[in-house]
């Protein structure tokens, strides 16, 4: 029965010590496409905004949730092909995206004593979108609106005080559709110009920064506030 108890008081205070950090935030920022329109470019983006809850499980991982919405752009114009000059097509589309992500800091880092006020991160997941053409008069398309993609990027993580967070961040979303720029054959278009290629599906890029609030589960001591 002693065992027991000291076996339970140790639990106790390693999860205090090591208790979880929730944090909210909210980012902004641009998205990017790579497809058959238009060569890649940071020129043009398309707007991004989006919210983000995460758990700090210790310093090295955490996990979040994230939605956010924001705008896919690209037109032929800017090409030098000349079936994109012959085809001049463009396009707008709306993404609406909930993912999940596990995060890797390769810092220790957190709102703890003896961290880093700022670490490099990695972190990948899972992502459910909806994509919906801003201009697509065609109610019979041949693909699904919803999707999966598979987010993976890089970062960096600030701490401002106890309290505040402030991160930048790059990632990728591959995806496993081939309509993101509402590209494909149909009885008003020639299909010399309006066939993709089904075996390069197109991807979608979020450059974003964001701020996000922690919630303290414990009080956070005096030495950590006089260090950083």
């Amino acid at each position: 029965m002693k065992k027991i108890s000291i076996l339970i008081l140790f639990i106790l205070f390693y999860s205090q010590t090591f208790a979880q950090k929730n944090e909210i935030g909210v980012f902004a920022g641009g998205m990017f496409y790579r497809g058959e329109i238009s060569n890649f470019s940071w020129k043009s983006p398309g707007g991004l905004a989006g919210i983000m809850f995460r758990q700090n499980w210790n310093r090295a991982f955490s996990t979040q949730l994230t939605f956010s919405r924001g705008n896919l752009k690209g037109t032929d114009r800017n090409s030098t092909e000349p079936i994109a000059l012959q085809r001049n097509y463009e396009f707008t589309t709306r993404i609406t995206e909930f993912s999940g992500q596990l995060v890797y800091n390769f810092y220790d880092f957190g709102h703890f004593a003896e961290t880093h006020p700022w670490t490099p991160y990695l972190f990948g997941g899972i992502a459910g979108f909806m994509m919906s053409p801003q201009n697509s008069q065609d109610n019979n398309a041949p693909y699904s609106t919803l999707q999966l993609a598979i987010p993976f990027g890089v970062g960096a993580k600030f701490m401002v005080n106890e309290n505040w967070n402030i991160s930048l961040e790059l990632g990728a979303r591959k995806t496993f559709t081939d309509y993101l720029d509402d590209l494909y054959v149909t009885g008003t278009r020639d299909p010399r110009l309006f066939a993709g290629n089904p075996n390069n599906k197109d991807m979608y890029f979020n450059m974003s920064i964001g701020i996000s609030y922690v919630f303290q589960s414990r009080p956070c001591p005096s030495f950590y506030k006089m260090r950083y």
